[in-house]
């Protein structure tokens, strides 16, 4: 193996991951945006192959979420989600002033929640919050 990581990603190469990782499909001018507004983002090579990819989404202020952390699962349980995630929450970090503090969420998909609370994510509901919620939107 002969890993790179860079900070950006064609629009094809992040729909393959998704395809083959096997979440739901969306519309390429869907990718393309999303990446457009990406306020950070780790993508993984081997060699010309990219074969992981996480970002970060940030409002500038306050809030952020932690999204799409895809890894092919030839490469699983080698370090590289962690390395990526570390990445993702290190450039986060340099991004805060004196007095600053930015809530960073995600929705982890099921049975991938011990992963996160390797890196200090909590689980939710927890003593005073309510349970991670999300829903689809479409339109045919």
């Amino acid at each position: 193996m002969n890993l790179t990581y860079t900070n950006t990603i064609a629009p094809e190469d992040f729909m393959r991951l998704r395809n083959i990782v096997g979440w739901t499909p969306i519309a390429m001018e869907q990718v393309e945006n999303g990446l457009q507004h990406t306020a950070h983002l780790v993508c993984v090579k081997d060699g010309d192959q990219v074969v992981a990819m996480a970002r970060i989404l940030w409002d500038g202020g306050y809030q952020a979420q932690l999204a799409d952390v895809m890894v092919l699962p030839a490469y699983q349980r080698q370090g590289i989600g962690k390395e990526m995630v570390t990445r993702l929450i290190n450039w986060l970090q340099s991004q805060l002033k004196p007095g600053w503090r930015i809530k960073l969420s995600l929705s982890a998909a099921e049975g991938k929640e011990p992963f996160y609370e390797k890196l200090n994510f909590r689980r939710r509901p927890y003593e005073g919050t309510g349970c991670g919620m999300d829903q689809w939107l479409g339109r045919e």
